[in-house]
């Protein structure tokens, strides 16, 4: 599969799960979906970090693939994360993303006890070998960040063609973008990367914020892309990375992506225990952050 072709280019948000009463919210989801497709996002990511994949079963899992794609009725792509920490559940949940019509995977490698280079490789090259979808390499810190060499050797796997990396490593990202580094197709993970990521050639953006700002994240994308050096441009983007540092150094994201959800008027219900929703103080901050990020935006035609 080329990797010139496989995958769409743009925002693809990371989602959150929506849950109630410790149970999946499918008509929360169904309202989520929506939200996204009409802010024009270039496909859907479910089942990831800012999904919750950790504490949800293998039935959940399934379950918020089968509803999303449902729900989606082929409108945008759908992208599954399967990773796990034992293989078989990776295999298992990939080919059942490949059965009910999932466009492609995003695959995080088993982080749990930490895995060496040749265990990593081997998990690659068991689950490569066992679907037929396109199939995009996680570079995240928890699973250990992958060298320039070790992505070369995982692009050489059947149906490897594209990375989303959230090394926070520019320079990394910057090689990764090269076609020396095996001709992925990138994308960033790291929210306030995005400009040196799209300006620099990735094909798109995976993060969580978007799932409940991702008419900004669209227009900040297409800004970046047609108008990169425009003062406005600038300007909006100072603004969102500002916001977009305030996620990423929360104790929570994830929370703080369900509580902006809430905000925005969708009810995605609370992260799933152990983990927490944000204190009061950090609440009330996420609120009028959120209101001047919207009030900047806002002042700003659409059409440019």
């Amino acid at each position: 599969m080329s990797a010139s072709t496989a995958w769409p280019t743009g925002l693809l948000p990371a989602l959150v799960t929506p849950l109630y009463d410790d149970e999946l919210d499918v008509p929360a989801l169904g309202q989520l979906i929506e939200r996204h497709v009409d802010a024009g996002v270039s496909g859907l990511v479910i089942g990831g970090g800012t999904g919750e994949f950790g504490v949800l079963s293998l039935d959940e899992r399934r379950a918020l693939a089968e509803e999303t794609i449902r729900l989606v009725a082929g409108r945008v792509p759908v992208v599954v994360q399967t990773g796990a920490l034992a293989t078989r559940d990776t295999i298992a949940l990939s080919r059942h993303a490949q059965q009910i019509g999932a466009f492609g995977l995003l695959v995080a490698s088993p982080f749990g006890e930490p895995i060496n280079w040749a265990e990593r490789l081997r998990f690659y090259e068991q689950v490569t070998a066992s679907v037929d979808l396109p199939i995009m390499i996680y570079n995240t810190p928890p699973a250990g960040i992958l060298t320039v060499e070790q992505v070369r050797q995982l692009a050489a796997l059947p149906h490897v063609s594209a990375i989303k990396d959230s090394s926070g490593d520019t320079t990394l990202l910057g090689d990764l973008l090269l076609p020396s580094s095996g001709g992925l197709d990138v994308f960033v993970g790291l929210d306030s990367f995005l400009p040196y990521a799209i300006v620099g050639g990735a094909n798109g953006a995976v993060f969580g914020a978007a799932s409940f700002i991702p008419d900004v994240i669209v227009r900040m994308i297409d800004r970046l892309r047609t108008a990169p050096n425009e003062e406005l441009t600038q300007q909006l983007w100072r603004e969102l990375r500002s916001f977009l540092r305030f996620m990423e150094e929360s104790p929570n994201y994830v929370a703080l992506c369900k509580a902006g959800c809430a905000l925005e008027g969708l009810e995605v219900g609370d992260v799933r225990a152990p983990y927490l929703m944000p204190s009061e103080t950090e609440s009330k901050e996420l609120a009028e952050r959120l209101t001047t990020l919207r009030s900047v935006f806002g002042a700003v035609p659409a059409d440019r």
